[in-house]
């Protein structure tokens, strides 16, 4: 992307990638809270008040981030508030998140430790060492990871707690989960999910927010 700006800032139809993002969560009744973290440098920029939808009654509350992503994570726990038993981790540049699967995610975790959005794979995957094929992968137990992920509370806090103590680190917060032996079911994520990370990602969701708009 070439753009200073960061990309959850970025315009998306009449706002930012960031404003959809928070925008599909306050559509549902089980949302009590959303937390924002935000690069230092943002804190009290107009980007970010911009990004902030301001016609909900649930409470938004921004916080800074860290120098690594599970740092910026930590610290948004540790703001939640102690009413919720539930914690979503999304990434502020998906912003065409469906919200049924919000609630889907919400849902399993009755049963489950945690559940995440993911997509099957749908490319044949080669495991590669200095540029040659080692073995094919089966693509039909393979799923790629996205957000948001969402994991009983007391969960998750226990999963940071250990990668703290152990400097144990993980791509997704899911695998911090699975290190401590947590039980994470998956949700069947659709193609609207889109990742905004170039020119091209933030074409094809302004094609789709077009076709959602009325």
């Amino acid at each position: 992307m070439n753009s200073s700006t960061p990309k959850q800032f970025l315009n998306l139809g009449n706002h930012t990638v960031l404003f959809h993002s928070i925008q599909r969560f306050l559509t549902l009744p089980s949302i009590i809270e959303i937390i924002v973290i935000s690069p230092h440098n943002y804190l009290n920029s107009t980007l970010l008040q911009d990004s902030i939808p301001t016609s909900t009654s649930i409470p938004i509350t921004i916080i800074a981030g860290g120098n690594q992503r599970q740092e910026s994570v930590l610290n948004g726990l540790n703001a939640v508030s102690a009413d919720a038993s539930i914690v979503c981790i999304h990434d502020g540049v998906r912003p065409l998140i469906r919200p049924k699967l919000i609630q889907k995610s919400i849902d399993l975790c009755e049963k489950y430790d945690g559940a995440i959005i993911a997509a099957r794979s749908i490319n044949t995957l080669k495991e590669v060492s200095g540029g040659t094929i080692i073995r094919t992968l089966d693509r039909n137990t393979i799923w790629q990871a996205q957000t948001p992920q969402t994991f009983r509370k007391t969960v998750i806090k226990k999963a940071y707690e250990y990668a703290l103590e152990n400097k144990h680190n993980a791509t997704d917060d899911a695998g911090l989960v699975e290190a401590i032996g947590g039980n994470v079911a998956v949700v069947e994520s659709t193609s609207w999910n889109i990742k905004i990370t170039g020119p091209d990602d933030l074409l094809i969701a302004q094609t789709l927010l077009e076709k959602e708009t009325p």
